[in-house]
């Protein structure tokens, strides 16, 4: 190792919009077309869940539609250098940190590859299809108690602990 023992990096949605990937915030993003109460909040699944659910599953088809740019291939450049131990701290629940070959990466707001269910254990599975309220945990078996494994506005943020302690 280098000077460095470890390197962190946040990345947002600047850098999958190279990529193709829909900004939410920006003028003609995401939240210009629905309301984030709706399709972003617990309560929002609690009163639709099948909007939430159709919501998540457009963002999920679309992922194979986008591939790493430079800016993903770039941190894994200096991953690979071997200066540092590098992490990477994305605000982004696409995977192309993952699929650009970036190793070491937390998903403070969740993944759209993966869902949770909603029972006690909240168990995570990968996850490629769509959901909707027919679809049965793959652990339990029940109907309807999956969601999309991304954190939404009045949620904790994930691996605040592990995040904080690399920092």
């Amino acid at each position: 190792m280098g000077r460095f023992q470890r390197i962190v990096i946040l990345t947002g949605a600047g850098i999958s919009a190279d990529s193709g990937v829909a900004t939410f915030r920006d003028p003609d993003g995401i939240w210009a077309q629905y309301n984030v109460d709706d399709v972003a909040t617990p309560e929002g699944f609690a009163r639709n869940p099948g909007l939430v659910h159709d919501f998540y599953n457009a963002r999920r088809r679309a992922l194979p539609g986008v591939v790493p740019n430079a800016a993903h291939r770039a941190l894994v450049r200096l991953e690979n250098a071997g200066f540092a131990e590098v992490l990477l701290v994305t605000q982004n629940v696409d995977d192309l940190h993952e699929r650009a070959g970036s190793r070491q990466v937390i998903h403070m707001h969740g993944d759209l590859t993966r869902v949770r269910c909603r029972c006690p254990r909240a168990v995570v599975f990968a996850w490629s299809g769509d959901l909707n309220e027919a679809t049965a945990c793959p652990q339990c078996g029940d109907l309807g108690r999956l969601r999309p494994h991304v954190v939404w506005f009045g949620e904790m943020p994930f691996a605040l602990g592990r995040i904080g302690e690399a920092l």
